[in-house]
């Protein structure tokens, strides 16, 4: 069944020189929880990016970053192989190429008949109107602490945790450089992500200090999934540059 006209909720942020159209699915965020927990704290974040209270400095001033900007520090090609596989081998990466986003988002391209499985990000229109999972897109995300900014793809609740989803289109034989190299932008995405949650009212939702964040990069091919404190790791050991 189709949502309700009234169910899926808007705001326009001209941020830049790019326009982008914050949607949130109440229906999809009530069935799945709104009031207890980090449901409850991503309620409350979500009708404050509705209401327009999002800081305009932060997207305007030089002297913050686009997380999309963020690179890994100098690696060759065969160091970030190698950086890679150690991720996978202790768990901090995990990849999966039968996930439900890339079975979805297969679908989707299917049913538009789009036999390139490269559409561009309008198609994430779709994860707002058909999967339940799915609670908004194009959220935008600031950091004072870290001068950054930018705008998450989608936003869903799965198995008891948030993710904070970027869709990464392009050829499979790239997937996994296209992928490495989107590491620092999405983990920052979650950091960002994070904090705002973790400053809303969480002991009035009986939430812990920390809310549970997941990262994920996903295309039609495969999808990557890291935990959101993989940027402060990176950070830390001076991995990521472009701040």
């Amino acid at each position: 069944m189709p949502p309700a006209s009234n169910d899926i909720l808007g705001r326009d942020f001209q941020h830049g020189k790019v326009a982008y159209g914050f949607q949130w699915n109440t229906a999809h965020h009530k069935s799945l929880g709104h009031k207890e927990g980090d449901l409850a704290s991503l309620w409350a974040h979500l009708n404050s990016i509705l209401s327009g209270k999002v800081p305009a400095n932060p997207f305007s001033d030089p002297f913050f970053t686009r997380a999309s900007r963020l690179r890994f520090s100098e690696m060759s090609k065969s160091e970030k192989v190698g950086f890679r596989k150690k991720l996978k081998r202790t768990g901090a990466l995990s990849t999966r190429i039968d996930d439900d986003l890339v079975n979805m988002l297969r679908e989707y391209h299917r049913a538009r008949n789009d036999l390139s499985y490269c559409a561009d990000h309008s198609i994430l229109k779709e994860f707002i109107l058909k999967d339940p999972h799915t609670i908004a897109i194009e959220v935008p995300v600031w950091s004072d602490r870290y001068k950054m900014t930018g705008h998450v793809d989608i936003v869903r609740y799965v198995d008891g945790a948030i993710h904070v989803c970027d869709y990464k289109p392009g050829p499979l034989e790239r997937t996994k450089s296209r992928f490495m190299d989107s590491i620092p932008q999405v983990s920052a995405y979650g950091e960002m992500m994070a904090h705002h949650l973790a400053n809303t009212l969480r002991s009035a939702f009986e939430a812990p200090l920390l809310p549970n964040i997941k990262c994920c990069i996903f295309d039609t091919h495969s999808c990557w999934y890291f935990g959101a404190e993989m940027f402060v790791q990176l950070e830390t050991i001076g991995k990521i540059s472009g701040f």
